[in-house]
């Protein structure tokens, strides 16, 4: 063989040899990828391993660790698909090419009450109840502090450091509580009468001309016993003042109490708010009330089948009033 021929020879079998390398790079491909990891939020935990180039067919196991306050929501391909239960902690996938993993967390709501965790002040609500900004009932909360919470406090503005009774209330003279101010306290300086902060509409005593059953009580205490025998009696025209009285007093002390079970007050209940007036008076418009006006009030007690007794707030004298005639009304409540 010349010189020309094996030349020939050997550029033909080096081109033949480089053409199958090239070849067999390109059916081979690369050998990494690289895993791309996102966290949503994130401040929401840890993802263990981190984003980096790993080598084609490696299998690689996930862990997401979350933060305080956060769970674990789900984890998804191209920020599309899920790939997991959404309660389990960790991924393993094999790398056959680039991967674009996100990883969700959600802020935690134990009590579901829609308030995160993070921001609950009372982490514990039961179930269904109404909360404030902060995730708080009024069960779980003591705005004034006294150690009764706001839901059963009828004296929610208990200066501080004051003993308060179950109810809330540290029992003074003037003091707002159930809607109305302490005009009157017992000996066992807790419990006692409150008088409403306004008049209610004026009206008739009712009943005219008919003696009514248990109500001719005159008492401190007796004006509810005396109103509830007024409802109770089926009278024509029905008694309009205790009915007022009972019914048009009601007064919301928050979102989960309602006081309704105002009444007539009796006729030495109503000569107390008299002889107490002055500073009744200055106690119910320091609360946004009304003072008493200079002109007769009814109460719930009967002098006979066609009166009932009254008092004029201008001159203090008690009256037997006939049923028909047209008097102020005050309610007031015992607690």
């Amino acid at each position: 063989m010349n010189y020309r021929s094996k030349m020939s020879r050997f550029i033909c079998l080096t081109l033949i040899g480089l053409l199958t390398t090239i070849l067999s790079c390109q059916d081979e491909g690369p050998n990494n990828y690289i895993l791309a990891i996102d966290i949503v939020p994130l401040n929401g935990g840890t993802v263990s391993p981190l984003s980096g180039t790993y080598n084609v067919g490696d299998t690689i196991t996930l862990t997401a660790t979350p933060n305080e306050y956060y769970t674990l929501n789900e984890w998804l391909e191209d920020s599309l698909v899920s790939l997991t239960d959404p309660y389990k902690c960790c991924l393993t996938l094999i790398l056959d090419g680039q991967k674009n993993i996100t990883v969700t967390f959600t802020l935690t709501d134990n009590d579901n009450d829609n308030i995160p965790d993070k921001f609950d002040l009372c982490d514990d609500t039961p179930e269904g109840l109404i909360v404030d900004q902060n995730g708080c009932a009024n069960v779980q909360k003591d705005t004034d502090e006294d150690g009764v919470n706001d839901a059963i406090d009828i004296c929610p503005n208990t200066p501080a450091n004051e003993n308060v009774d179950e109810n809330g209330c540290h029992a003074v003279l003037g003091n707002y509580a159930l809607g109305g101010v302490i005009f009157y306290i017992d000996e066992t300086l807790n419990h006692g009468l409150v008088v409403a902060l306004n008049d209610n509409e004026s009206g008739e005593w009712g009943c005219s001309d008919e003696e009514i059953l248990n109500a001719n009580d005159s008492t401190l205490g007796s004006g509810y016993g005396n109103t509830l025998a007024i409802l109770a009696n089926d009278c024509e025209p029905a008694g309009i003042s205790a009915i007022i009285a009972a019914y048009s007093a009601t007064t919301f002390i928050s979102e989960d109490t309602v006081i309704n079970d105002w009444y007539l007050p009796s006729i030495d209940e109503l000569k107390l708010l008299y002889q107490e007036r002055e500073w009744i008076d200055d106690s119910l418009t320091v609360y946004n009330g009304t003072r008493f006006e200079n002109t007769t009030y009814w109460s719930s007690t009967q002098d006979s089948a066609d009166k009932a007794k009254s008092v004029s707030f201008g001159n203090g004298l008690t009256k037997s009033s006939y049923k028909v005639s047209v008097n102020k009304v005050r309610a007031i409540r015992a607690f």
